[in-house]
């Protein structure tokens, strides 16, 4: 991350010493005179784009070395570390939120993604019929959020042959579910959640009752959006991270799955550091 930042101040310094080129060379233009400091100043620039164009060249070269070794390391590490297990990736669908990434991530290192897509922003619990979907699930006598983001996780986390509560929200067209296998137990979960570049909160629920119930539940948002997942996740005391989509981001999702130390992994104030430590096998 350091050298992205370097190399792209120095391309910032590239193009501002050519506007200043451009404007003395204009003033060169509109009065007929050069004298020796306008001379030295231009020779001083060139020598300056000089240095950068070069530096940049061998920062453009070192970034792709690294990020090819970054890359195989990753792959290397992480290849089978989810072997067996499922993973819930809660989502809108939306394309910022690193839906793709996510999943690849999983089924590199091989582990099964469950997608659960939420049509609506906290399950279309607002909405009367999918209400009373839920209703006829969990009763009357619970309060609904935390009745379904409590039913949804009970079922999702044991090999159960039928999820009655998850089809009667698939019926009443407030989620659709791919990769969730009968009687197998998806133990951990993916939050990726937003709606207008807010978290969903019934999806932080959920990652909420994963990790009360004792499994992994994690937050995570890719380094461009601006979901605010992951700073969410966190301030519930839930692992996050913001580098999803990034080499970074594909080995701390995989680490924080598989027993590596739980915090908040960012670049960003406020985080335990960039990645989390390699766990001990």
């Amino acid at each position: 991350m350091y050298n992205l930042r370097y190399h792209i101040a120095s391309l910032v310094a590239v193009f501002l010493s050519l506007a200043l080129g451009l404007v003395l060379g204009g003033l060169v233009v509109q009065q007929g005179t050069f004298d020796r400091s306008q001379k030295a100043i231009v020779a001083g620039l060139q020598r300056d784009f000089s240095r950068l164009n070069s530096d940049n060249k061998k920062l453009s070269a070192e970034s792709e070395m690294l990020h090819g070794y970054a890359s195989q390391m990753t792959s290397a590490w992480t290849s089978g570390r989810l072997k067996g297990r499922t993973v819930v990736v809660l989502t809108s669908g939306d394309k910022s939120e690193g839906l793709q990434s996510a999943i690849a991530s999983i089924q590199d290192a091989g582990g099964t993604a469950a997608v659960v897509t939420l049509a609506k922003k906290n399950f279309g619990l607002g909405d009367a019929k999918i209400e009373d979907a839920a209703r006829s699930v969990i009763g009357t006598t619970t309060d609904l959020n935390t009745g379904v983001e409590g039913a949804l996780t009970a079922e999702w986390t044991q090999p159960l042959a039928t999820r009655p509560l998850t089809d009667a929200l698939v019926r009443a067209g407030a989620i659709t579910v791919t990769g969730m296998k009968p009687s197998v137990a998806a133990t951990q979960a993916l939050d990726i959640a937003a709606f207008g570049r807010k978290p969903d909160q019934t999806a932080l629920g959920i990652a909420q009752a994963y990790a009360d119930a004792g499994f992994y539940a994690v937050g995570a948002q890719t380094d461009s959006s601006a979901t605010g997942v992951a700073a969410a996740a966190s301030a519930l005391k839930l692992s996050a991270f913001d580098t999803l989509g990034t080499e970074v981001g594909r080995f701390t999702l995989v680490a924080l799955f598989t027993g590596s130390q739980q915090g908040y992994f960012s670049v960003a104030d406020g985080a335990s550091s960039a990645y989390p430590p390699v766990p001990k096998p």
